[in-house]
């Protein structure tokens, strides 16, 4: 009889020990998620102001710049390359901390300036 509790508090507490490390597992998938997520919306908030100023040189930030709260642990890099008299090669880093590890996101796209365009028309 006594080895038979022995037994079962054996097998309940394997039991358990998987199901807690489950949820735990659980827990730092959705917390890196929620990270992910969010860096996405700052990227493309970030984007959307340069299409919005067609990439001009005051939102162009070429040393790390942290954002404001509450995405204050982002800090975004931006370069740009003029590829013609309409078009600039703009590439952007967004940098965040979790943890020990410093995680990042790199999105390039083209800018097209149509302001220019109309002046030699």
């Amino acid at each position: 009889m006594l080895l038979e509790a022995i037994l079962t508090v054996v097998i309940v507490s394997i039991c358990l020990t998987f199901i807690a490390q489950s949820l735990l597992t659980n827990f730092r998938t959705g917390l890196r998620f929620q990270e992910m997520t969010r860096s996405l919306i700052v990227m493309e908030n970030r984007l959307g102001l340069l299409y919005a100023t067609n990439a001009s040189d005051d939102q162009l930030d070429t040393y790390p710049n942290p954002l404001d709260k509450p995405y204050d642990k982002f800090t975004v890099t931006a370069r740009t390359e003029t590829v013609n008299d309409h078009l600039k090669n703009v590439e952007l880093l967004l940098n965040w901390p979790v943890g020990p590890i410093q995680h990042h996101l790199d999105v390039t796209t083209i800018i097209y300036n149509p302001d220019e365009t109309q002046g030699n028309i």
